[in-house]
């Protein structure tokens, strides 16, 4: 693995294509199509490539969830929200206003659900936001599917190893680090909403962008296929 660092490049180029679609787009559905042009960097893939396909070299001691948490950097808050909103030209400055807010939301909504399950760990942790990455695509794809606990820990497992595997590697800043949790967190959350949105207000074309959303995602930034994902009670297999 070459280098770490150029998958925050490569997840903010997928968050400006989570913009609005235009000037007469709802205000609270900032979502429209995207290309997989922008997933130039192959580290991260890698990384899950190395993690689920070479178990016989896993590292000797099993590293602990602390390896891939981050301290936020507050005097810096939330940053993916904006850039996200000022990379859509289309918006007048109160539109865009309400899509930097509406983004913010989706944040502050993902860590008030760890506090109510909670799972306080997962705060500010990149195997947590990952997997709640992982499990929106599969919720989507799978048609309202959802991975159950045990499932979901042992997906964990296996990110927190390959990430920590990652950084033992290539070290990242705390805001680095921020920096790709919030765009997963957003990246879930955009999906799931847009899966949801097109599920309650019969709107099939939104659910099929959703769905080509969680395929890229998995395919480009985690190199899953969900025809190459197994599922037993307690656990998820990649083959």
């Amino acid at each position: 693995m070459s280098s770490w660092c150029g998958t925050v490049f490569t997840f903010a180029a997928m968050c400006v294509l989570l913009g609005s679609a235009g000037a007469g787009a709802q205000p609270l559905s900032p979502y429209r199509q995207y290309s997989s042009t922008a997933f130039a960097n192959d580290n991260l893939r890698e990384a899950f490539q190395n993690q689920w396909r070479a178990n016989s070299q896993r590292l000797p001691v099993k590293p602990t969830l602390a390896g891939s948490s981050f301290r936020p950097v507050r005097v810096v808050g939330p940053t993916v929200h904006k850039r996200v909103a000022a990379s859509v030209r289309a918006l007048d400055a109160t539109r865009r206003r309400e899509l930097e807010a509406a983004l913010l939301k989706l944040l502050d909504g993902y860590e008030q659900q760890l506090d109510q399950r909670e799972e306080e760990r997962l705060k500010h942790n990149l195997a947590g936001a990952f997997n709640f990455l992982f499990a929106q695509a599969w919720y989507v794809l799978k048609d309202g599917q959802s991975l159950n606990d045990a499932q979901r820990e042992n997906m964990l497992e296996q990110l927190n190893d390959a990430i920590v595997a990652g950084l033992n590697e290539r070290r990242l800043s705390d805001l680095e680090k921020q920096e790709l949790y919030e765009a997963a967190v957003l990246a879930g959350s955009v999906m799931v909403g847009l899966y949801n949105e097109g599920k309650d207000l019969g709107r099939p074309e939104q659910v099929r962008t959703a769905r080509e959303l969680a395929r890229e995602l998995l395919g480009q930034m985690m190199a899953i296929s969900l025809d190459k994902v197994r599922v037993t009670d307690t656990a998820v297999q990649i083959d």
